[in-house]
């Protein structure tokens, strides 16, 4: 029983997504039912190789979408347990291969359960519609849902290597990377943080003279052969030249670089900040607390303002004039949230607008480009707490590499006439990366040397059990908000 204990969160969360996908079918007028005439003509091999010349070379999620299109009540099973090999995936990673071992020291035998109740439970501190969108839609969950999930598993060993572990510590692994980073090669995002990552880390490698393992270099170049084939095909589709996009968003035809770049930092400051802000809090206290008690030796001042995002992001949680209105817009109706105003001036119904006062959308007064400029500075500063926070400065780097990879999936929205009209699905993949980096954090806070913090981190003070239990409420009355309110056939969009 005690090897079984970790995987039960798992086996919940399929539960629960299962349950949430039941009443789920085709949404008609959308991207579900738009395929029909060309893939009964094509048939399914056909259609996936006219949307690569016509559109992307989204061959895994276009092939997927064929294979279940007639078979929703599959899917739905499928679906859900591609939501479980997520959390598992963030689990592995993030913990390593001594997460799989169970037979430890009494106090610490524990660790491996309370490590994937947490993740499991802080994923649905992501935005309701980032989720509902990515993996409860039929066609967004194998554009957002299953590429990202493979790319969990496709980082995976090389995350494993440059923490010293053995990067395929079974076999059976190395074929299952090899795939799972194939199948997160063909999506604009997850190719380029796959490539992005592993380049980056075997550039260390050559710095450091750490000879990788020769699959480790095999599965690097599949991700670098992924990345250019997706990137010539993508920019040789009919896709850019087409326009259907662009009539979508015409504004965007006369932005240039620093505009699109522009607008893609603010619309990702904003989703952090005033969306996903739970989770984006979640990760600022964990990175914070941990960085204090390390810079604290150091300066004073130096361990205090790492805690300067999680202020930040306090003060565009709470609206002043309405208390705790609004947060998450946790809401059926609208109506209940207007009137409250948080620091950004904003209204949880109209969180866009602010994008119309400050440029390249808007002339902008000073404080509205006051708070889009501090709005940045947290969400960037944010690096600094999670570098600081581990004690192993290769740890801290990979951390801060993984948070830019974050961000720099956030923001390349910027740079696509579909930024609205994709709502906050694009912002999936970053908020997963963040559910990661708390991962890291709660296993770096298990391991610190100070016996009080490591164990606050493994959930034997009392502070740690109310806090493991706050977490738990919130989850629990998002899943009961998601059965009754998001995961339903008409889904919050944005």
């Amino acid at each position: 029983m005690t090897r079984i204990k970790p995987y039960i969160p798992f086996i919940c969360i399929f539960l629960v997504f299962y349950a949430l996908l039941r009443p789920i079918g085709l949404l008609s007028g959308s991207d579900d039912t738009a395929h029909f005439e060309m893939l009964e003509k094509l048939g399914g091999l056909g259609w996936v190789l006219w949307r690569a010349e016509m559109w992307e070379p989204r061959l895994f999620s276009d092939l997927a979408y064929a294979i279940f299109i007639w078979r929703i009540e599959v899917w739905q099973v499928v679906n859900a347990i591609v939501a479980a090999l997520l959390m598992f995936g963030l689990w592995r990673a993030s913990f390593g291969p001594e997460c799989l071992k169970i037979d430890e020291a009494k106090p610490r035998k524990n660790a491996p359960i309370l490590a994937s109740a947490l993740i499991c439970l802080l994923f649905f501190f992501i935005y309701p519609n980032a989720v509902t969108s990515s993996s409860i839609w039929f066609t967004g969950s194998f554009n957002y849902l299953w590429p990202v999930a493979a790319l969990v598993f496709g980082l995976t060993p090389f995350i494993y290597f440059i923490r010293g572990n053995d990067p395929y510590p079974k076999k059976i692994w190395i074929p299952i990377g090899i795939f799972a980073s194939l199948c997160a090669g063909f999506t604009l995002q997850t190719a380029l943080v796959a490539f992005g990552v592993s380049l980056v880390i075997m550039a260390f490698c050559i710095v450091r003279k750490r000879k990788p393992a020769f699959w480790l270099i095999v599965h690097f170049a599949v991700i670098a052969a992924c990345a250019v084939f997706f990137a010539v095909s993508t920019l040789t589709s009919a896709r850019l030249t087409g326009g259907e996009e662009l009539a979508l968003f015409p504004q965007f035809a006369s932005f240039d670089f620093k505009d699109k770049l522009l607008l893609g930092v603010h619309v990702y400051d904003l989703h952090l900040l005033r969306s996903s802000n739970l989770l984006f809090l979640t990760l600022a206290l964990l990175a914070g607390y941990l960085a204090f008690l390390r810079l604290k030796k150091l300066h004073a001042v130096s361990g205090a303002i790492a805690f300067f995002p999680a202020f930040f992001i306090l003060l565009n949680i709470i609206p002043f004039d309405k208390l705790l209105s609004g947060a998450w817009n946790y809401t059926a109706d609208y109506a209940d949230t207007l009137g409250s105003s948080t620091a950004f001036g904003t209204e949880p119904a109209a969180i866009f607008d602010f994008l119309y006062r400050v440029p390249p959308l808007g002339m902008g007064e000073p404080r509205d480009i006051l708070m889009a400029s501090l709005a940045f500075l947290a969400v960037i500063f944010m690096a600094y707490p999670i570098f600081f926070a581990f004690k192993k400065r290769v740890m801290g780097g990979l951390a801060a590499l993984l948070y830019l990879a974050s961000f720099l999936s956030g923001i390349i929205m910027g740079f696509s006439p579909t930024i609205f009209a994709s709502g906050s699905r694009p912002f999936f993949l970053s908020n997963i990366l963040i559910l990661f980096l708390c991962a890291m954090l709660v296993r770096e806070g298990m391991g610190n040397e100070d016996p009080s913090v490591a164990d606050d981190f493994h959930g034997k003070t009392r502070r740690s059990k109310i806090i493991v239990a706050a977490i738990a409420i919130i989850a629990v009355y998002a899943i009961f908000l998601y059965a009754f309110v998001f995961a339903s056939v008409y889904y919050w969009w944005y």
